[in-house]
């Protein structure tokens, strides 16, 4: 909770600091996924302080009450983008077909959604796609969990496999950006940008390699430039 509400605060202080510069009137605010820990692994039926119900109102609730913060606070339109990941579903393993009619996350997203229905200064954009595009300025976003890209733990860590990745995706809509989460480390790569995580290091990530500091990804997309400043939204 505390680190939820330090995210909403340091995004906005960024928000503010950069405007001195440039012209900033809407705030891409992309809900990745991985909310909380579910029960895809048995040993968080025993680990996990309350249920994955229980645990989503929780998520949706900070959600919501970070919204309105920003809303309170600034003047800025706020474009929502949602994805899934992978710890909300209720099934045993992902079902590709219908990951989204599976998953809690999607339920807690179109409650938000239908909750701020009447704000005008926020738009959520939810997709029954794995993946969720967005235009800022003329380029094109790609929002994804990311738990579809096979690491394998190969060298050179997760840059080499993500690139291939990307390749295959640009097949079908080319992206001038990737935007995802799932590996718990922040990543600011040419052609993509890796999510930190609130959760920090735990047992499981740190078993895996994935391991780091709790952050979130804040990063300006210039009309003429593209990606322009990159930096870390610090949670604690």
């Amino acid at each position: 909770k505390k680190r939820s509400e330090k995210f909403f605060q340091h995004t906005l202080q960024l928000v503010e600091k950069e405007q001195h510069a440039v012209k900033i009137d809407t705030l891409v605010l992309a809900l990745l996924g991985d909310f909380f820990s579910g029960n895809i692994h048995e040993e968080l039926l025993a680990a996990c302080e309350v249920g994955p119900q229980d645990a989503m109102l929780f998520a949706q609730n900070l959600i919501a009450s970070g919204i309105e913060f920003i809303l309170a606070n600034s003047k800025l339109k706020l474009v929502i983008p949602c994805t899934v990941g992978n710890h909300s579903r209720m099934t045993h393993k992902v079902h590709v077909s219908n990951e989204q009619g599976n998953s809690l996350e999607w339920a807690m997203y179109n409650f938000l959604a239908k909750y701020f229905a009447k704000e005008k200064r926020v738009t959520f954009v939810l997709s029954r796609s794995y993946h969720n595009y967005i235009e800022v300025l003329g380029y094109t976003i790609r929002f994804h969990h990311g738990h579809a890209i096979q690491y394998g733990g190969g060298l050179g860590g997760i840059t080499g496999p993500v690139i291939k990745a990307i390749n295959r995706y640009n097949t079908d809509r080319k992206a001038y950006l990737d935007v995802f989460g799932h590996f718990h480390n922040r990543i600011d790569g040419v052609m993509f940008i890796v999510n930190g995580s609130l959760i920090g290091d735990s047992p499981y990530g740190k078993r895996l390699g994935f391991t780091g500091r709790p952050e979130q990804a804040f990063f300006l997309i210039d009309q003429k430039r593209g990606k322009t400043v990159v930096c870390p939204i610090l949670v604690e």
